[in-house]
């Protein structure tokens, strides 16, 4: 009604050939990253590069915001002109736009220059 189960001892496996070649590839491969990593951030151009990257992506987005609200309040302008809509929703609209754009032109900087 048993069966006859027989113990062994856990033995470690020696490593194959192919074993030790992917481990010495990986090894190799490891210290070649560490060693070129420097020289990329270098050529990248350096904080210059980022910093100038960083202002032109800032004048972009402002410039990208500044006319979809430009969109907005022109198509609400449109509605109202229409009768569709009243005229204190463009002035409500208008206010929303000046606070979005208040924090945006204003608090947003400040906490760019905090961290530059």
């Amino acid at each position: 009604m048993f069966r006859n189960v027989k113990f062994y001892a856990i033995q470690l496996v020696q490593q194959k050939d192919d074993a030790k070649r992917i481990a010495s590839t990986a090894r190799s491969t490891l210290l070649g990253a560490v060693l070129i990593v420097p020289e990329l951030a270098l050529a990248g151009g350096g904080l210059d590069s980022a910093t100038e990257g960083a202002n032109t992506f800032k004048i972009w987005l402002y410039s990208f915001l500044g006319v979809c609200a430009s969109c907005v309040l022109l198509w609400k302008g449109a509605e109202c002109w229409a009768d569709r809509s009243h005229w204190s929703e463009f002035v409500t609209l208008g206010g929303k736009v000046a606070v979005v754009g208040a924090v945006v032109g204003v608090l947003a900087p400040y906490l760019w220059n905090l961290f530059t």
